[in-house]
């Protein structure tokens, strides 16, 4: 499927959008951890992968909160 991995992004930081909307603050971590057990065999085996999927994650956690914030206030 072209432009799953985006896909896969966006619908990634909804869920913890909502997780944190609700409180839910555990769950998040638990959304990391599913995506890194999926991704494990390719970041074991790149560090530039791996490099780049730590980047994207913080960024994305980042974003979320960012947003998370914004509308809180």
């Amino acid at each position: 499927m072209t432009g799953a991995g985006a896909l896969i992004g966006q619908l990634e930081r909804l869920i913890k959008e909502i997780f944190l909307l609700l409180g839910q603050y555990t769950a998040i971590g638990l959304v990391f951890t599913a995506k890194s057990i999926a991704r494990y065999d390719k970041i074991s085996k790149s560090q530039a992968f791996a490099e780049y999927y730590l980047i994207g994650s913080l960024f994305s956690i980042i974003s979320v909160l960012v947003l998370y914030v914004l509308l809180i206030l």
